[in-house]
């Protein structure tokens, strides 16, 4: 690409402004990895502990240990750069509170930051990236405490007042995320009903926040100049001077919400408008567009992959398409009302393929109650909110903000009696190809003479997809870090195998990894069954129960999960599913492990649990048929299993380990490494490839990686 565009660069002149803007954006994305997002040259290592000057930045526990992320100010053995200091995420153990704040100095064991890495989850390693998390670790020994640094910037205590005032109301997390865009005060159940409900974009800062606070600032400035009398000079240009006040508001604003995407964006965009205008240029409004994205990716091209910039940028682009010719104020309310249908439909299909691709679905009522929410609270609710915030520092207004607390807390409990079938359209296949061919039909539908030939990139799609192979059966292999959890699906029915380790008592990967993919796959759950009771095999059995899956037990454990599984074969279409243990005298509990083994369309899984090798060579001696395509190697790869008699039993083509990355283990065990190596066996790791899904077609199997496939050049290893 780099050479097509030099090449296209000499041979046409007009070209050359955009090959140097092509190199331009090569060396800030450079210049931003290597200073921001690049972890530093320290070499780390987990087994040896360093002494570290850190500042707690926030707690996410109230008691030891303390779960925090913490400003790395220095490290032992470590040269301090000119880069800002970077982030980890720690495990503090202290008799003594640990605060935002704090400055701390201890013995700590770090790491590369390094999560779980799934299909259709969160992706929290990216997370941590974009905050330059760069470590996780635990303290070892004691802890010195230096000195707390008090927090009392103008945006902290902004935010406090702010969150003082408007206590006692009951949508309190609305009116705190409009007036600071923090939403960290909105519960899951609300955020989850406003997407369904499409209100979710209201509480994004976004321009008609920016250009109310504006207005409020340029005829508040012109008002005090008039009321005041003040005696000024022909040759000061006062518009000028209205509107740097009413910038200089803006400013404030997008400060005190700490810059988020969407509020960054509608300032540049502003202050791009207001810097053509005031050069006497024509201030056309795809310059404004095209200067704020510009600077916002010249601050942070690593923005791209925050999913708010795309849809803000879009929703402007569609408004300024649809609205060619300035807003005309003599229009009545009929013709304001047509033309803001006309914005709500556009913007409605326009945002439809992001929201499918990022939310897997959208909200169906939305499109109306748009119509009734964007002006009530953009052009009502706001400008009161901020006069109530103004004012309350000097009189007492709280029966104001309570009147119309009530009134819009009764109207959200009557969106939320709307069926939940009528709020929410979900459709949860749908890819990256396809959002492409979204937009590309879009594109041709507004802008072709031919409305027909937007049909043709659908039709390409259509067809590649109809001539793709069907997959027979698919593997799914969690990653779930030291754990197991496992998923054989075929034909829109799934059989789950173990559901990973529980952390803090309260995290499983259940709710977070397993549902999504269920969801996203349209599966239905026939049966679970769990190896063995240990907290790394079963520690999300009560969120799995929650989740209504506590009959899919049964058919494995019919006398419960205290005692052995039932030995026992079930048929999944053409899918034969056998369920047998190994019978050792005292066995452990490992030993008591449920093997599983899937076959159908000449290929077949073994999924073995904890087996030890005592284990093993018991089920070798019996003569069961242990010989299997791929196999989840007993107990995560550990030394105490995979013995070569049991290899050479199984003969696998893959043997895949579930296991963390650098755990306190360290498994996969060389040994066992070797072994497998041995007898030439392909071996994957969830550690190093994240979750691993394997495809089985009529002659061949396909491997994918969440690891690969989800990840961008900077987050390799």
């Amino acid at each position: 690409m780099s050479f097509a565009v030099l090449l296209a660069g000499a041979y046409f002149k007009p070209f050359l402004t955009l090959l140097s803007g092509f190199i331009c954006a090569i060396l800030v994305v450079i210049f931003h990895y290597f200073i921001f997002y690049s972890i530093s040259d320290c070499q780390i290592d987990y087994q040896q502990s360093r002494l570290v000057l850190f500042e707690v930045v926030e707690t996410y526990s109230e008691q030891s240990p303390y779960y925090i992320k913490a400003s790395l100010k220095n490290i032992e053995s470590c040269s301090t750069g000119m880069r800002p200091a970077p982030n980890a995420m720690l495990s503090i153990t202290s008799d003594k509170p640990v605060t935002s704040g704090d400055k701390l100095s201890a013995e700590l064991k770090l790491k590369p930051y390094r999560s779980v890495k799934n299909f259709y989850s969160f992706d929290r390693e990216r997370q941590a990236l974009l905050e330059r998390v760069f470590y996780k670790g635990r303290s070892v020994g004691e802890i010195s405490y230096l000195n707390h640094h008090r927090y009392d910037s103008l945006r902290v205590s902004y935010h406090t007042y702010i969150e003082k005032v408007t206590a006692n109301t009951q949508l309190q997390w609305l009116y705190y995320a409009l007036l600071t865009g923090d939403r960290s005060k909105i519960s899951y159940e609300d955020r989850k009903h406003l997407r369904e409900l499409g209100l979710s974009h209201l509480l994004a800062i976004s321009g008609l926040h920016i250009g109310l606070i504006f207005a409020v600032g340029f005829y508040s400035s012109k008002w005090l100049l008039r009321v005041s009398h003040l005696r000024v000079r022909q040759s000061i240009q006062l518009n000028k001077l209205f509107v740097f006040v009413g910038f200089c508001c803006s400013f404030i604003y997008v400060y005190l919400s700490d810059f988020i995407v969407s509020a960054s964006r509608a300032l540049l965009m502003l202050g791009c408008y207001l810097v053509i205008y005031n050069l006497g240029k024509n201030p056309v409004r795809w310059r404004s567009i095209l200067y704020a994205l510009s600077v916002v990716l010249f601050i942070d091209p690593f923005a791209l992959l925050n999913p708010g910039l795309y849809f803000s940028f879009l929703a402007v682009t569609i408004i300024f398409l649809l609205t060619k010719n300035t807003v005309n104020l003599s229009l009545g309310f009929l013709n304001r009302f047509a033309q803001l249908l006309q914005v709500q439909c556009a913007l409605f299909v326009g945002l439809l393929p992001l929201s499918l691709y990022y939310f897997s679905g959208t909200s169906v009522i939305g499109l109306l109650i748009n119509l009734i929410a964007v002006p009530l609270v953009g052009l009502l609710l706001l400008p009161l909110l901020l006069f109530y915030s103004l004012v309350s520092s000097l009189l007492d207004v709280s029966g104001l903000l309570s009147l119309v607390d009530s009134a819009l807390y009764y109207g959200y409990q009557l969106l939320l009696s709307i069926p939940n079938g009528w709020r929410w359209f979900s459709l949860n296949e749908f890819s990256f190809s396809l959002l492409i061919i979204s937009y590309i039909s879009l594109l041709l539908l507004y802008f072709s003479p031919n409305k027909y030939v937007c049909l043709i990139p659908v039709c390409v799609y259509v067809v590649d997809s109809e001539l793709q192979p069907e997959a027979k059966f698919q593997l799914d292999v969690f990653d779930v870090g030291h754990g197991l959890m496992v998923m054989v699906s075929h034909k829109n029915k799934a059989i789950i195998y173990d559901l990973g380790p529980q952390y803090f008592g309260r995290y499983d990967y259940v709710r977070r990894v397993l549902l999504n993919n269920i969801i996203k796959q349209q599966l239905s759950v026939i049966a679970t069954i769990i190896s063995h009771l240990d907290n790394d095999h079963s520690g999300g059995l009560t969120s799995w129960q929650m989740a209504g899956f506590q009959d899919t037990l049964a058919i494995f454990h019919p006398q419960g999960l205290g005692n052995k599984c039932k030995t026992t074969t079930l048929k999944l279409d053409e899918l034969n599913i056998r369920s047998f243990t190994a019978k050792v005298e005292n066995a452990s509990r490992n030993d008591q492990s449920c093997l599983l083994k899937v076959t159908g369309f000449n290929y077949s899984v073994l999924l073995t649990g904890d087996i030890s090798a005592a284990a093993e060579t018991k089920l070798v001696e019996s003569g069961k048929d242990l010989r299997a395509t791929i196999l989840i190697s007993p107990h995560h790869g550990s030394n105490t299993s995979s013995s070569y008699k049991f290899i050479g039993a199984v003969i696998p083509e893959v043997v895949i380990h579930s296991s963390a990355y650098q755990g306190q283990w360290r498994f996969p065990h060389p040994e066992v490494v070797n072994r497998y190596n041995q007898h030439h066996i392909q071996q994957l790791s969830t550690a190093e490839y994240g979750h691993i899904r394997i495809k089985f077609y009529e002659d061949i199997y396909r491997l994918e990686f969440a690891r690969e496939q989800e990840s961008y050049w900077f987050e390799q290893d």
